[in-house]
């Protein structure tokens, strides 16, 4: 990954060192006092296959019926010699890059030295380092290897990856550099996050769970599940990487394969791609008639169709999370498996998803916003849980969500997904001509949080805490004002939440409120008042306590309309 000059990129990662300079020259921040070294030697096997990959894949695209129509066996063996030779070349190719590859990990973070006529090093300051993943592709698992991400606080692709190293030594390397990243001071990592209204926030927003005794619904595995670290060899397979803490939360491969023949939109989208394959095969055909070159030339369509399936299978299979002294680990995936972390004071937004036929069993999906991490992938870090039963939903917000300052904040957030919309008193378009977002679309202010319910066949919560608003801005146009209406844009650190065609009263009242708390919350409040997560705090089972300064409680209704001031502050 190509840096742009000088150690001070907003991202964290250092540019590229000066060839003139020494090492004793080098910028303070980029110098690193630990010995360079070099990951796994059989890593160009891994990475040399992607160019091979690549140019057989421009090829063939462009000469995909030429290729077919004049095949010979002299031909093919021409071909298969050629693309031996394109392999040779490029594990040899990888190979020179992988001998001027070094990382080095020290008291002030990650470095990664790359190039061989031009080198260049990226770094990762401690003080931005906000999770380390380790990731297992198909091929790299098959050789015991794994590649190491060090996500750092900034925007766009704002990471370091060292890849490939042992499997073994990954799980070390994790743990030595999450080792650094807590020897940063507490205020420092926060410093780095876009703060637009407000400046930085203090990482008081979770607190050691792990050693936190457990509440009222509290990390409980559901029916059928069992401890990974206590199943045998193919159990230690499915869920590598993940036996230290506390068990949130484990799905079998039953619900998983339930969950996705219960989601209408997973079916009816895979069912709409299968008809559109079929009906562009059947009109190539009709076409050119029946021939190789019509099928090779529609195998990529084909192919996306079981790869996405493939995905979503993926993206909950093995699927195992844990809390741990650094926030919620998960483990998760089949052919490609990955581990992650989500450190809890660096949420910026819940999103909890239950399509139609979920809610039978009760079951819910739960994706997060984190503050330096963009991955927002089905497989990403993002996605929480994947899908999870009514404990595993209480285990998972317990000890990630900071309190919404309600009586039963579980109670309130099940009120908000299973009561129709139209009866749920909130903010709603005035307009009767939007006749499907005023059944479907309501915006609700807790004490805590600013939550917007929206979906038809699958109901969505987007849940944004008050303490995380960096920015507000309205969305103005002619329409709007002869409708009478007002977008609000609510955002936050990597996400922005839009609330449309509200009452434009309403939304200048909700604009104030929140706004107040941008200017406010984070600036002034002390740090030991700072919002934890309800089962990160030392309290009696069964109560759940509102966050300092908020109001005692609000009903299971939920509801809190701006114009009366009610903001809980």
């Amino acid at each position: 990954m190509s840096t742009p000059d000088g150690p001070d990129r907003p991202d964290g990662l250092a540019g590229p060192e000066d060839p003139g300079r020494t090492d004793a020259e080098q910028p303070a921040a980029g110098r690193s006092s630990a010995p360079r070294r070099r990951t796994h030697p059989i890593t160009p096997l891994v990475t040399g296959w992607k160019i091979v990959v690549g140019i057989v894949a421009v090829v063939s695209a462009q000469n995909i019926a030429q290729l077919a129509d004049d095949f010979t066996v002299t031909r093919a063996l021409i071909g298969a010699g050629v693309l031996v030779a394109a392999i040779i070349i490029a594990i040899l190719l990888s190979g020179v890059s992988w001998w001027f590859t070094t990382y080095a990990v020290d008291d002030d973070g990650v470095s990664l030295h790359t190039g061989m006529i031009s080198r260049s090093r990226e770094y990762a300051p401690r003080a931005r380092i906000e999770s380390v993943s380790v990731e297992r592709p198909l091929l790299a698992r098959l050789l015991g290897l794994a590649k190491v991400r060090i996500e750092v606080a900034g925007g766009g692709e704002s990471y370091l990856d060292i890849e490939y190293v042992r499997s073994v030594d990954s799980e070390q390397l994790r743990g030595q550099i999450l080792g650094v990243a807590d020897l940063a001071p507490p205020d420092a990592a926060e410093q780095s996050a876009d703060a637009t209204v407000v400046p930085s926030e203090q990482e008081g927003g979770g607190t050691d769970s792990s050693r936190a005794p457990t509440a009222a619904g509290s990390a409980t595995p559901a029916a059928g599940d069992t401890d990974p670290s206590q199943g045998g060899t193919l159990e230690s397979i499915l869920h590598d990487g993940v036996t230290d803490g506390e068990l949130i939360a484990q799905i079998p491969t039953e619900r998983l394969v339930r969950s996705l023949l219960r989601d209408l939109g997973f079916l009816i989208g895979t069912i709409m791609s299968a008809v559109g394959v079929a009906v562009a095969v059947s009109l190539a055909i009709w076409q050119d008639g029946v021939s190789v070159a019509v099928f090779i030339a529609l195998l990529p369509t084909a192919i996306a169709i079981p790869k996405y399936v493939f995905g979503r299978i993926e993206s909950g299979w093995g699927f195992v999370s844990r809390i741990t002294d650094r926030g919620l680990r998960m483990r998760r995936g089949l052919a490609n498996t990955r581990t992650d972390n989500i450190a809890t004071g660096r949420i910026q937004r819940f999103e909890l998803r239950r399509p139609l036929l979920w809610r039978a069993p009760d079951w819910t999906a739960v994706s997060v916003t984190v503050a330096g991490i963009e991955d927002d992938s089905e497989n990403g870090a993002q996605n929480a849980l994947p899908v999870g039963t009514r404990e595993e939903l209480r285990a998972t917000l317990g000890r990630l969500a900071a309190p919404l300052g309600t009586g039963d904040d579980l109670a309130a957030l099940e009120h908000l997904l299973t009561t129709p919309a139209r009866r749920i008193e909130g903010l709603r378009t005035p307009v009767r001509a939007f006749w499907i977002d005023r059944r479907t679309a309501v915006t609700v202010l807790l004490p805590g949080a600013v939550i917007h319910r929206s979906g038809i066949l699958t109901r969505t919560l987007q849940i944004v805490p008050r303490e995380r608003i960096q920015q507000l801005s309205f969305q103005d146009d002619s329409l709007g004002r002869r409708l009478g209406t007002l977008d609000l844009d609510v955002g936050i650190a990597g996400y922005t939440l839009h609330l449309q065609n509200l009452a434009r009263d309403d939304a200048r009242a909700l604009h104030q409120v929140l706004a107040r708390d941008a200017r406010t919350l984070r600036r002034y409040r002390d740090r030991d008042h700072w919002p934890r997560p309800a089962l990160g705090r030392i309290e009696p089972a069964g109560t759940a306590s509102a966050p300092a300064g908020s109001t005692p409680s609000v009903p299971a209704a939920a509801t809190s309309a701006p114009a009366t001031g009610q903001d809980g502050r």
